[in-house]
């Protein structure tokens, strides 16, 4: 199947224009700390897995942390055999090298080493989840030009949502309705003079307009938290399948009372995070004390979530605790998480050459 969603930079097509009061500051701050990563980078084909793979050059955008380390996508800098770094109305272009990716989140960090880079960075603070409707100011160097532009969108959405690049992993995303052009990956999302996401993939135009994504400041708190022990971990799952306990009837059967909450566990995944302790035919009421509603939603940070972002949150070794309906009796359950090893064989991978087996006869 064809994938509706492309890794993209958000388009931006309104000049720089000044402001007043938070908008001038935002502004002022993003001219100091958002990027242009430029990367030639090597892909690997599968098809031919002898093959060294195609050599291409592509464009993205990050944004500096801390006046030490930059944030882009994962999908920007994969494969980079070469990587340079320019600031706005700088013309020098400075080395830089990666020094985390996180494939299944589209999150990365590099770093330049040349400390002339960082004079006149600021400390850029990352903000919480915007409101629907509220907007949203978006930040980068789209193809068509050099100089760093912006453009606006309002939240329409916040949803559960398939990450493109890891080939597998849903996470948390934000939709906006700012239009969308290739190039411009990384980008800082910005509202109140704070950092709420990062531009990472949309539609493609023949599937929907002006439909952009971003990625929210728990799952970049996540990728900085994660790091901060000098490697990424993979992200934990709770490794369940569920079903939604709507229907009256089925609810009758698992004599469960018509108080909308539960959902009703399908399959346990071997050797994942519930294995031994959830079954199959349970029914799942709530996860770490939050309730879980029946069409499995949780109310966290004052939005509605599919219940997998309570464990989402979490690193491996973490307990969760779960409340359980089976036969016809209240549990409590605990569960220590883990990465979700079985879905590996999905995903895609990028740094890693293919193996393979030359064999004749």
């Amino acid at each position: 199947m064809v994938s509706q969603f492309f890794q993209l930079g958000l388009l931006f097509l309104l000049p720089l224009l000044s402001g007043c009061g938070k908008g001038d500051w935002q502004l002022s701050a993003a001219r100091k700390n958002v990027v242009m990563i430029e990367v030639t980078s090597q892909t690997w084909d599968y098809r031919l897995p002898w093959n060294p793979g195609t050599v291409s050059s592509a464009r993205g955008a990050g944004f500096v942390i801390d006046r030490k380390r930059i944030v882009t996508n994962a999908h920007v800098v994969s494969g980079a055999r070469n990587l340079t770094v320019q600031r706005e109305a700088d013309p020098r272009k400075y080395p830089a090298r990666v020094i985390f990716v996180a494939h299944d989140c589209d999150l990365a960090m590099i770093e330049v080493e040349d400390s002339e880079f960082y004079k006149g960075t600021t400390d850029l603070q990352f903000g919480e989840i915007p409101n629907l409707e509220s907007v949203v100011s978006v930040y980068g160097f789209p193809i068509g030009g050099d100089r760093l532009t912006v453009t606006r969108g309002v939240v329409s959405r916040i949803d559960y949502n398939s990450y493109t690049h890891s080939g597998r992993e849903s996470h948390l995303a934000i939709q906006i309705d700012a239009p969308i052009n290739p190039g411009n990956s990384g980008g800082p999302v910005m509202q109140d003079n704070r950092v709420v996401g990062v531009a990472f993939q949309g539609f493609r135009g023949d599937v929907a307009q002006n439909v952009g994504y971003m990625i929210p400041t728990p799952v970049i708190r996540r990728f900085l938290q994660d790091v901060e022990d000098g490697a990424y971990d993979h992200y934990v799952d709770i490794a369940i399948r569920w079903m939604p306990l709507e229907n009256p009837a089925m609810r009758n059967y698992y004599q469960r009372p018509n108080d909308g909450l539960g959902v009703v566990i399908t399959d346990v995944y071997s050797e994942g995070s519930s294995d031994g302790v959830l079954e199959k035919g349970d029914v799942l009421l709530a996860i770490d004390g939050y309730p879980i509603e029946s069409d499995g939603s949780v109310r966290l940070d004052g939005q509605p979530v599919q219940l997998e972002e309570i464990v989402e949150r979490k690193f491996a070794g973490d307990t969760v605790g779960l409340e359980v309906w089976r036969n016809q009796k209240m549990e409590k359950k605990t569960i220590t998480l883990r990465p979700a090893e079985m879905f590996s064989m999905y995903e895609s991978l990028y740094e890693e050459p293919p193996r393979y087996v030359l064999y004749g006869g």
